[in-house]
């Protein structure tokens, strides 16, 4: 039951109503039914996963609020930090870790069986520990709800690909749900940002995927030019499909009356790397900072340390997004530019530069930041690391002249350049704020964005990326 089928609508529909019609008691317990509900589509057993993980970070809550001692309290985290890491290494990195070890000649025996990933597992073990940790660090009280408690931990419409809420702002909006009354605004808010979802994914990302889909399933069978539109196209397929999963989630959730956070600030506009990760993924790139980077020093330390600490939070990062070497090079990618970004910032020529021609220095740092990033895809998708190769290889070979390119494929590349410069026109001019401000132009244009999505929805749809995460 993902979120571009009728199944899901039909899912929402009736929940919407049912919770309007409940008294304010009932609220949250009902959620709680509908969200375990909503998983066990996918799983009946892999749902325990979910509540072992959350009745355990409960129970360290309830615990770390009971004792001052320092070493219980180090246990008590240790405890939630194991169990749930534990859970999401052996289902998600167990094979990875053996293959790897096997290639070393350190275990007798790689090719393990893969087990089924559950769905959702490295989105929800990072939000039910961090309470433990925001607890543990005294920055929340703990809440005495199991009930409300095991909704944030499961609530269905970001319980499968995030963004990764925090307890804080969660579970105060969970309680308030008893007194709340169902707002037109709130209908209203929520139905546009699903329909703007499902236009990005089913007519955006999903027709983006043809191509790509193609081109990386069988590198060596196609030109520099079809390669080089393959990655202009998976770099909006990407934010296409993965914002449009984040937009439906939270309109989802603003028809209960729930607000969940901004996950994406137009990415592709940021001039330089290090304003990319705070634009892309906006949650998962929080927790990371909050729950890693700080507590390994973060900025404060000597130069070494930094590098350092930016260099392991980003190789994390890479090993979250999965259990293949593609993904950690990916992030020990980003990590390498990252660090080259900090060391340069405050360098004197540089900030000459800045400060001389600071439209020029912009319009050269958002290239850079773009193309680098659209690299880093390249690492992203592939399906093994030798396809990186020859990839690069054939577009270098067309970029250098030894390729003649199609008209198709012309339009493709002026297409992706004229897409982002429609996302900075509409930004500057705010036209979809112009547009959500008038009525009837509201009306038509979601309308539009409605019919095109049932039109246009490919029969064979691709699942969301981030699914397989």
């Amino acid at each position: 039951m993902t979120f571009d089928s009728i199944e899901y609508v039909l899912f929402l529909a009736l929940v919407v109503s049912v919770f309007a019609a409940l008294p304010g008691r009932a609220r949250v317990p009902f959620l709680l039914v509908a969200s375990l509900g909503f998983y066990s589509v996918w799983s009946v057993p892999l749902t325990a996963l979910i509540l072992i993980s959350g009745l355990t970070d409960f129970g360290v809550g309830l615990a770390l609020g009971r004792t001052e001692r320092l070493t219980r309290r180090k246990l008590l985290l240790l405890l939630s930090v194991a169990v749930n890491l534990g859970i999401l290494g052996y289902f998600k990195y167990r094979g990875f870790f053996l293959d790897n070890l096997h290639a070393l000649g350190l275990v007798e025996q790689g090719g393990v069986a893969e087990l089924l990933l559950p769905p959702g597992i490295s989105f929800y073990t990072f939000q039910t520990m961090s309470y433990s940790v925001d607890v543990y660090r005294r920055e929340l009280e703990p809440t005495r709800s199991p009930t409300r408690f095991l909704l944030y931990v499961s609530f269905f419409p970001q319980l499968i690909a995030g963004p990764i809420e925090r307890a804080k702002k969660l579970l105060p909006q969970f309680e308030a749900l008893a007194g709340h009354r169902v707002a037109s605004e709130d209908l209203a808010a929520g139905l546009r940002l699903i329909l703007f979802g499902l236009f990005k994914k089913v007519v955006l990302a999903d027709y983006c995927a043809l191509l790509v889909d193609r081109v990386f399933a069988d590198p060596g069978a196609y030109g520099g030019w079809a390669s080089l539109c393959a990655c202009l196209l998976f770099t909006l397929q990407i934010y296409f499909d993965f914002s449009a999963y984040s937009e439906i989630a939270k309109g989802s959730a603003r028809l209960l009356g729930v607000e969940l956070v901004w996950n994406f600030d137009q990415p592709y506009l940021a001039a330089n790397i290090s304003e990319f990760w705070r634009r892309w993924h906006i949650s998962l790139s929080n927790w990371f900072r909050d729950y890693v980077y700080k507590p390994l020093g973060g900025s404060q330390r000597g130069k070494a340390r930094v590098l350092l600490n930016l260099a392991a939070t980003m190789f994390l990062s890479g090993l979250w997004h999965g259990a293949a070497w593609n993904f950690v090079i990916w992030g020990l990618f980003h990590g390498v530019l990252l660090l080259v970004h900090h060391q340069l910032r405050e360098r004197a020529w540089v900030v000459r530069l800045r400060e001389r021609a600071p439209r020029v220095f912009g319009v050269v740092t958002w290239a850079w930041t773009l193309h680098v990033v659209i690299l880093g895809w390249l690492l992203f998708r592939v399906e093994q690391i030798a396809d990186v190769r020859v990839i690069a290889g054939s577009i270098g070979h067309a970029l250098a002249g030894g390729e003649s390119i199609t008209a198709s494929e012309l339009g493709i590349i002026v297409g992706f350049y004229a897409i982002l410069g429609l996302s900075l026109a509409a930004r500057h001019l705010r036209l979809l704020e112009r547009v959500q401000d008038r009525a009837s132009l509201s009306l038509v244009f979601y309308a539009g964005l409605a019919v095109a999505s049932i039109l246009l929805a490919r029969e064979q749809a691709p699942q969301f990326i981030y699914f397989q995460f």
